[in-house]
């Protein structure tokens, strides 16, 4: 009898050592699973926005709504949600970037997936003074992807990405030749040097190698930090 609690004992101190990796193995999986998705999904929407519209240097556009907008007839039982009202849209809370530093919130409306996702379309400058593609800037607008909308952790790199619209396909950033590529995914960033974006460029490394390693050389684990978390 003593053995067999003996026994026990020790599974039961494997079982506690070894269920967080196990968990945390399982939810990155689900989010790298559901970024692929979404992207596919988001990809498939933005061809037939373009073969429906042509390309974006001819839209009229007012607003990055109505961009967003364009999107919907393509994209079963999606919402269109204004940020505040009680279809919830982007959490209505500071997130996080990469290494964890507290930046601003997501002052967007958006569009609500089936699956619970959320996309807002923006850009740098303004929809009705950007020329759409025509800018020093190499991409049209830009979707930014929460997977899972209002539930945490609302962090960039972890369930929060940006994917680039050119005008005839979209791209994670992160990707080859994306809008400051090098930087948007660094886990060895510290303090303000971060920037406000960290961690918005890691979906091209999420959908190229399917797996968020880079989050291992943020908890501090040396052996994933001598890579680099973009495409050239």
């Amino acid at each position: 009898m003593a053995e067999v609690l003996i026994t026990l004992g020790i599974l039961g101190i494997v079982i506690a050592m070894t269920l967080p990796g196990v968990i945390e193995g399982y939810k990155e999986k689900e989010l790298v699973t559901r970024f692929k998705r979404d992207y596919t999904i988001l990809a498939n929407a933005y061809s037939m926005v373009l073969e429906e519209n042509g390309s974006p240097q001819g839209w009229h556009v007012e607003s990055w709504d109505d961009v967003a907008k364009m999107f919907l007839p393509y994209l079963q039982k999606a919402k269109f949600c204004e940020k505040g009202e009680q279809l919830k849209c982007f959490a209505n809370e500071q997130y996080k970037d990469l290494t964890n530093n507290t930046v601003n919130n997501m002052e967007t409306n958006g569009i609500l997936l089936n699956d619970g996702s959320i996309f807002g379309v923006g850009h740098q400058v303004a929809a009705s003074s950007s020329g759409l593609c025509s800018n020093s800037l190499n991409y049209c607008f830009q979707l930014e992807v929460d997977l899972n909308g209002v539930k945490p952790p609302n962090r960039w790199g972890v369930d929060t990405f940006t994917i680039i619209a050119t005008d005839k396909k979209l791209i994670p950033r992160g990707g080859p030749g994306t809008h400051a590529n090098s930087e948007m995914c660094n886990p060895l960033a510290t303090g303000s040097s971060a920037g406000w974006w960290n961690g918005s460029g890691c979906g091209a490394w999420v959908l190229m190698k399917e797996n968020m390693d880079y989050l291992k050389c943020v908890k501090g684990n040396q052996k994933y930090c001598n890579q680099k978390y973009y495409f050239n």
